[in-house]
């Protein structure tokens, strides 16, 4: 009995409970009556949560009639609704009015959109995540006024993003990410764009100069995803494909290929060099086949986990990208773990934690031209009557003429990969003591450990030529440890209601510290897998180590103030020290101003609101500077050589850089202007700004004077000259909506002038890139410099009359179907004064165009990019024209040639001797128009809203880079810049050779949300 009445009191308990609760059911709309799915629903102080299905329809169950609905929806106006007794709640969501409510982050804050001064871009982390890239600034390409985006080819390659051009000329010139308010250096490789949540782009210096030191390149801040309140929500992504890689060039057969050295041989006077071309017929080695594939595999996954209550929230993701070579080996693979945690302790405490592991692995060969410039006729292995049975596994291959290494061999050969195992951790802690007042402290440490391990085997193929007597291995170590720790105190406070001020002042500090360490031997027993390590080599083993550090404190301060929400003014002061410099130089102040007036919100602007909604001018000026140079550069360093005497080694020791004590900050000032508008309800808006920027003191890593008795390879790093730019960039945006069709265009533009105004003394000139590029007074850094090419001699009258006064010929050794090269000072000769500015590589204008559309489930997004104006150097002609080398050619290059008058003005004669320099003398032939537009994304969705039991569930067919048009007659014309580490970032832009091309790419996706 008395069970009995156990029961009994459960199930009255649970009625009782079963009849507090209450299920309601609804639709949401926006204010023209269209059902909008996805709109999140929370029940305020539960975690109990739901979303609206395609109709705009949803059910949830309250705990009792006094419960509130929170419904939130990105683009619109979060509603707060209190169910009062009802079961249906229907709601009208409002559109954020140009999102002028939005907040997006500055250095070291958060403000209001429509609060900003500074010429900030923000980019929504949706917006970057319609691409599969494994650098997300690709993805940023064309979205961004005044960011030049170049894409860089390769598995784990990364772009190079100019913001509003360049402000250097000698070292690194990308922009300094900051990661959840973490300084992370110049690049992003390790970040995974589904972690995003938005991105900032700092242009002008009133923005960055929070940054100080570091931010003369401008400054992208990055914000990752954080937990929400609400129900445990789970997120699952996934695109899959294949990058396609086709043959840029159609080379010759190895019939064409005979017929094409015969040629050269015969025209330059000698016996043809394959006597009778047809007995190739039908018997090419096709290289490319043999060693490239045709497609290779990319994948990009995510999953996700977020959520929390009003005390603790939390997101937890793992994400996966991986790349392969188009060899058939080789490529880039990353793994990592994002784990964010947020709690809030009570009104006034509140503190967080991120953790962030990763692993990444990568390598490949490096040498697929040689599989276009090997020549057809080789075999790819060493005929059986060549071999004698000896041989190892890398030896059986065969030996091309042309002196091109074997790459099929090459390739077997390859074993140079690095593993990278990082964790970085972001926490903080802030405390508010009364209204208005924020304390907060962050730190973040990174420790890293990169493993780069080389095994090079011993072979034979060529005795003379092409071996390795004996084999080597080789493991370096490098171990990384930085941390940073930064304090803020802000105070914000509204003062008779229209006047509002903010102040913020701090400090902060980062170290990097580093340390490698290598081994290196030689003589492993066998080339086996087990055999590959240091300990097994018996020869010539060798240790080196090296560590280095540097530091940076700073002192911080911002003040803000509005009125109204008409006038506003902004003004931040940085201080910052560096190690390294020495005393007299090691601290730099970097202030910055900017005021906004919001013309729309003048009284005499209220006519014009049903158009003209929202109407904003803004003017800016600021320092940044620019310390990124190696460290202790004011002492000198002694490197290690060795030479041979009397048959012996020798060790010897030699200055390799020398001090500079006085060397100082590179500092860029600029000045900027904007004007943003809102036409039409904000349908139609936009901003024009005009910028211009000035760089003092330039770092140059320059040779030391021949004078001094130095080697002349000694360098030093100075400060020299100065450079001035300045340029506009636009962004036009279009958005509306009609029934169940919605669109949307962006376009941006963007112009860069850039001039060299000074340098360290008159008439100075820097060259780079092989004396090939040229920087000078007047003029934009690193132009082409070189002779011009005024097409061929077709026949022995224009021989005979490029002559100088005397009669005498400026080209002696030149022929009918030689290149004709100007002599520009009229001297009598054709000598180094008669170089000249033959083009550049910096573009006149950049524009991005980006569409979408949607029609009730089904979305389609195109975007594209264009850059106008700018030269490339095709250093491929060379390879493909050349008839000095035995190295294959294009096809058909006998008839592309000159082989007669009239037949060709631009393609020299083909000969084995180059007796004009006709290719090996820099000249225009080499420069081409570099400007093209490219297709960077065509997408295509269809979704289904709470169906399969899913919240959300997305289907979609992309395509990246289909479609390039191009005059540029290279491999792709999205070329970057040179070596940094050669002093050649910028003095060698725009060369374009055998760069690894930006691959076309065909992706599924599969986006589930529940």
């Amino acid at each position: 009995m008395k069970y009995k009445f156990i029961w009994l009191f459960i199930t009255v308990l649970f009625s009782a409970t079963a009849i507090g609760q209450i299920t309601i059911k609804g639709t949401v709309k926006d204010k023209s009556a269209i059902p909008i799915p996805g709109v999140n629903v929370l029940v305020k102080g539960t975690t109990t949560s739901t979303a609206t299905d395609y109709d705009g329809n949803y059910s949830i169950i309250v705990p009792n009639k006094e419960a509130q609905l929170e419904f939130s929806f990105i683009g619109f106006t979060t509603q707060l609704v209190k169910v009062d007794g009802k079961t249906v709640v229907d709601v009208v969501i409002q559109e954020a009015s140009q999102a002028l409510d939005e907040i997006i982050v500055v250095g070291y804050a958060s403000v209001k959109k429509s609060d900003v001064t500074s010429s900030i871009a923000s980019v929504k982390g949706k917006d970057l995540q319609t691409m599969t890239v494994g650098n997300v600034t690709e993805s940023l390409q064309g979205k961004v006024a005044g960011v030049q985006v170049t894409g860089a080819g390769g598995p784990g390659a990364q772009p190079r993003v100019l913001i509003r051009g360049i402000s250097t000329v000698n070292l690194n010139t990308d922009p300094l990410y900051v990661i959840d308010g973490i300084p992370m250096g110049t690049s992003i490789n390790f970040l995974s764009s589904n972690e995003i949540e938005s991105m900032e782009v700092l242009k002008d210096a009133s923005a960055s100069a929070i940054y100080g030191s570091r931010a003369s390149n401008g400054v992208i801040l990055i914000t990752t995803k954080k937990g929400k309140i609400g129900k445990a929500k789970f997120n699952f992504d996934l695109n899959s494909g294949i990058q396609i890689m086709n043959n840029p060039y159609n080379m010759a057969d190895a019939e064409n290929y005979a017929t094409i050295m015969n040629k050269a041989y015969t025209n330059a006077g000698y016996s043809a060099y394959l006597p009778n071309p047809e007995q190739y017929r039908g018997k090419t080695t096709d290289w490319w086949r043999a060693g490239i594939k045709q497609s290779a595999s990319i994948a990009n996954g995510s999953l996700g986990v977020s959520g929390g209550s009003e005390k603790h929230t939390y997101a937890i993701s793992l994400n996966y990208f991986d790349s392969e070579s188009f060899y058939e080996i080789g490529g880039w693979k990353r793994i990592t773990m994002r784990i964010a945690n947020d709690f809030k302790f009570s009104d006034k405490f509140s503190a967080g934690i991120t953790l962030n592991p990763r692993y990444e692995t990568w390598g490949a060969p490096t040498n697929w031209a040689d599989f276009d410039k090997i020549d057809p006729i080789t075999p790819i292995y060493k005929p059986a009557d060549q071999l004698n049975g000896t041989e190892n596994e890398y030896s059986i291959y065969a030996r091309s003429p042309s002196y091109v290494w074997n790459p099929v061999a090459a390739v077997k050969r390859y074993d140079d990969y690095t593993n990278l195992y990082n964790l970085n951790t972001n926490a903080y802690l802030q405390y508010t003591p009364i209204k208005g007042l924020v304390i907060r402290t962050q730190g973040s440490i990174e420790v890293g450990d990169k493993v780069q391990s080389k095994f090079n085997p011993d072979f034979i193929i060529d005795a003379a030529h092409e071996k390795a007597e004996i084999n080597s291995v080789e493991r370096i170590a490098t171990t990384n440890v930085d941390w940073t720790w930064q304090t803020t105190a802000t105070y914000s406070k509204t003062f008779a209601e229209k006047h509002n001020a903010s102040l913020m002042i701090g400090n902060t500090m980062e170290e990097y510290n580093g340390s490698d360490v290598s081994g290196y031997g030689e003589g492993v027993p066998n080339n086996s897998d087990s055999m590959r390590e240091v300990n097994a080599a018996t020869k010539n083993r060798s240790s080196k180590g090296n560590s280095w550090s540097s530091s940076i404190m700073s002192y911080i301060s911002r003040f803000s103030y509005n009125y109204d929400g008409k006038y506003y003014v902004t003004g931040t002061f940085r201080r910052d020290g560096s190690s390294k410099f020495m005393a007299n130089n090691k601290w730099a102040n970097f202030p910055s101003a900017s005021v906004s007036w919001r013309i729309s919100n003048e009284g005499f602007m209220e006519s014009t609101k049903s158009v003209l909604n929202d109407l904003r001018f803004r003017a800016g000026w600021g320092k940044v500077g620019n310390q990124n140079l190696p460290d202790a550069v004011y002492q000198s360093n002694i490197k290690q050589g060795y030479y041979t005497f009397d048959g012996n080694v020798v060790d010897t020791s030699y200055p390799s850089s020398m001090a500079n004590k006085d060397i100082k900050w590179e500092t860029v000032e600029d000045i900027s202007f904007g004007l943003d508008f809102g036409l039409w309800k904000n349908k139609f808006s936009g901003s024009l700004e005009y910028y211009q920027k000035k760089t003092k003191d330039m770092l140059f890593l320059k040779q030391f004077p021949t004078y001094s008795g130095f080697p002349n390879y000694a360098t030093i790093w100075t400060n020299v000259g100065s450079m001035g730019s300045n340029g506009i960039d636009i962004l036009l945006s279009y958005k509306d909506k009609k029934g169940d069709f919605s669109y949307g265009a962006d376009v941006t533009f963007t112009t860069v002038n850039i001039k060299m105004l000074a340098l360290s003394t008159e008439g100075e000139k820097l060259y780079g890139s092989g004396n090939r590029t040229l920087t000078t007074k007047g003029e934009e850094p690193g132009f082409f410099y070189g002779y011009v090419a005024d097409g061929l001699f077709q026949n022995q009258t224009e021989l005979n009359a490029h002559t100088d006064q005397n009669g005498n010929k400026l080209q002696p050794y030149a022929q009918a179907g030689d290149i004709r090269f100007k002599d520009l000072n009229g001297d009598g000769k054709i000598d180094d004064k008669d170089r000249t500015k033959l083009g550049s590589p910096w573009p006149d204008y950049n524009v991005g165009l980006n569409l979408s559309f949607a029609y009730k489930q089904f979305d389609l997004i195109a975007n594209f990019y264009s850059s106008i104006g700018n030269d490339i150097v095709n250093q491929n002609i060379s390879d493909l024209y050349n008839g000095t080398s035995l190295t294959n050619k294009v096809s058909g290059l006998e008839q592309m040639a000159w082989h007669g008058e009239g037949t060709s003005n631009y393609v020299p004669r083909l000969s084995k001797d180059d007796n004009n320099e006709n290719f090996s003398k820099f000249s225009s032939f080499y420069v081409e128009d570099g400007s093209y537009v490219r297709m960077k994304n065509l997408q295509v969705g269809y979704s289904f809203y709470n169906k399969f039991g899913f919240d959300k569930l997305r289907l979609s067919v992309s395509g990246q880079n289909l479609w390039t048009w191009t005059n540029y007659t290279g491999i792709d014309p999205e070329v970057g810049g040179g070596d940094p580490d050669k002093g050649d970032r910028v003095k060698g832009s725009g060369f374009g050779g055998w760069n690894y091309p930006i691959l076309p790419t065909v992706l599924i996706g599969l986006n589930v949300a529940f």
